[in-house]
C-alpha cells in the first residue's frame, strides 16, 4: 500500500511539474529573457495582460528585407504562413499564404482591418514600417468577441544583417467562463505561431539576396570631416 501510496503521490507530482512546466515553454518559446522584459509597441492598449506570450525567431537578412512579407499578413491577403489547410476550415476567403511578395498588398495603413479568419477581425493599431505592426481587437469593432487582443510583431536588427522577429499576444477577458476558452486557444496560438514564424524565416531566408536590400541613405559630412572641407573647396 505504502509504494502505491508513493508511487501515486510521485505520479501526480510529475504531472503538476509537468503542468508548470509546459506554458511556460509555449509562452515564450524561442524568446530570451531580455526580449520577454522589453516594453513593445501595442502594450499600452492591453496594460494589465491576464495572458501574455512572447516568442520570437532570427531571420539571416535584414528589418528591411522582412518587413515586406510581414506586411502583407492576413486572410484573403499574403495568409499567415502557418497551417493553412486548417485555417482555410474557418476562412471563406482562401488562405493559401504567400511564397513572395505581393506588391499590390504593400499599402497597409493604421486603421485598417485585417481578418485572421471569418468573424476574428482585428485592427491596425500601429504601423511603424520596418520596425512595428500592432494588431488589435475587442467588442467594439467585433461585439461578439470575448476578448480583448493585443497582437504586436516586432523586428529589431541581430548582428551583421540580421533580424529578430518578436511576436506577443496580450489578452484579456471579462469573465471567468471565458478564461478557459482562452487557454485553450493559448495553446492553439503556440501551435499557428510557431509555424508561422519557422515558415516566415525559411521562405525570406531562400528569397533573400543583398540585392534586396534598399541602399543607405548618404552619410552627411559634419564639421572638420575632410570629404566636408573638400567639398567646400571645390565650390570656392
Amino acid at each position: 500500500m505504502k509504494t502505491r501510496r508513493w508511487l501515486a503521490t510521485g505520479a501526480l507530482g510529475a504531472l503538476g511539474a509537468a503542468a508548470a512546466l509546459v506554458p511556460r515553454v509555449t509562452r515564450r518559446w524561442g524568446a530570451t529573457a531580455a526580449e520577454r522584459a522589453a516594453s513593445l509597441p501595442g502594450d499600452e492598449l492591453v496594460p494589465n495582460p491576464r495572458l501574455r506570450t512572447d516568442r520570437a525567431i532570427g531571420i539571416d537578412a535584414p528589418p528591411a528585407v522582412v518587413w515586406p512579407w510581414l506586411v502583407q499578413i492576413g486572410m484573403g491577403r499574403g495568409g499567415w504562413y502557418s497551417y493553412d489547410n486548417f485555417l482555410q476550415v474557418g476562412s471563406s476567403a482562401p488562405t493559401q499564404s504567400a511564397t513572395g511578395i505581393v506588391p499590390e498588398l504593400q499599402q497597409l495603413e493604421e486603421g485598417d482591418t485585417i481578418d485572421l479568419i471569418d468573424r476574428i477581425v482585428f485592427r491596425v493599431a500601429t504601423l511603424d514600417p520596418g520596425r512595428a505592426l500592432v494588431l488589435y481587437s475587442d467588442q467594439r469593432n467585433q461585439p461578439t468577441q470575448p476578448f480583448t487582443k493585443a497582437w504586436s510583431f516586432v523586428l529589431t536588427p541581430e548582428g551583421p544583417g540580421g533580424t529578430r522577429l518578436l511576436v506577443r499576444e496580450s489578452l484579456d477577458w471579462p469573465t471567468r467562463g471565458v478564461g478557459a476558452m482562452m487557454y485553450f486557444a493559448d495553446w492553439l496560438s503556440f501551435f499557428l505561431t510557431r509555424r508561422f514564424l519557422l515558415n516566415l524565416r525559411d521562405l525570406i531566408e531562400t528569397a533573400f539576396t543583398a540585392d534586396d536590400v534598399p541602399p543607405a541613405p548618404p552619410a552627411q559630412p559634419t564639421e572638420g570631416d575632410p570629404a566636408a572641407s573638400g567639398t567646400a573647396a571645390d565650390a570656392a
